[in-house]
């Protein structure tokens, strides 16, 4: 059963003023908008300025606006990562975190990859790539994926991958049942996909087919003016051996260069791969 509120006497009669627009009023003087007329509330306080109230519920709503699009863009931001792909050992190298030591050289290769990160709409524009060689636990890895988690977080769309799981997913694409034509498989590697990183570059592939389709992913994205990132421990004459001149030379145009990395194992050190 309901149970009626009950109010004295006085309350019901201020209620009745203000609703017949007979309340008791007074002038007033706020701060920060000068006069204005108050109305004496039922609960026996003066209505506070009209500005202020309405400047409260703007910001209250700009604030309730503010955390819905923070909200949204940490749905985008995690979806993005989702898809990203990037190993779990990786997700969150920085180029900050990578240690260079006093030593010159890697000052420079960090310095390249943080103006790659800053300049990305133009390399975007352009299709210039990054290729990073050199032995192993030198940091190749590291830096390449601090540059793919610095665009995630600008929501540009990423993909990180070693080669042999890039062929076992075009693999799957074109023999599943009802599965798509090379072609097709290839292009989901390129279209809608702002950057791409290929690690293990230069390991042995079984046949024929999976260089060519390595081949192809590389070449469309270099037509559709999409960087490409790759990760190799090969040197730089021994990977242009096994891409070719042709693919190498594509990967240095638009702004693109090779990093060589030939110091000593970061990995050792406790610094991360």
């Amino acid at each position: 059963m309901s149970q009626h509120l009950t109010t004295t006497p006085e309350v019901r009669g201020q209620l009745a003023s203000l609703m017949a627009g007979k309340a008791k009023t007074d002038d007033k003087a706020c701060r920060i908008h000068g006069d204005y007329v108050a109305t004496l509330m039922p609960n026996g306080k003066w209505s506070e300025c009209p500005q202020c109230l309405d400047d409260d519920l703007k910001a209250q709503s700009q604030a309730a606006i503010r955390e819905q699009r923070s909200t949204s863009v940490k749905q985008r931001r995690a979806k993005l990562r989702e898809g990203a792909m990037i190993p779990k050992r990786f997700r969150n190298r920085t180029l900050a975190g990578y240690q260079t030591d006093d030593n010159r050289d890697k000052a420079r290769v960090k310095a390249i990859c943080q103006a790659y990160v800053d300049r990305f709409d133009d390399r975007l524009a352009q299709g210039g790539g990054l290729v990073f060689v050199g032995g192993v636990g030198t940091g190749k890895s590291h830096l390449a994926y601090a540059i793919g988690n610095a665009l995630l977080d600008r929501e540009h769309t990423v993909l990180g991958i070693d080669v042999y799981e890039l062929i076992d997913l075009v693999k799957e694409k074109v023999y599943r049942d009802g599965g798509m034509s090379e072609r097709q498989a290839v292009r989901t590697l390129v279209d809608g996909l702002d950057l791409l990183i290929l690690d293990e570059v230069g390991a042995q592939l079984g046949t024929d087919w999976e260089m060519v389709m390595l081949f192809k992913v590389i070449n469309e994205r270099y037509k559709e003016e999409l960087p490409t990132i790759l990760i190799s421990n090969l040197d730089k004459p021994e990977l242009e051996g096994y891409l070719g001149p042709r693919v190498m030379s594509r990967t240095e145009e638009g702004g693109g260069t090779t990093l060589v990395l030939d110091w000593e194992d970061y990995r050792s050190r406790g610094k991360g791969a």
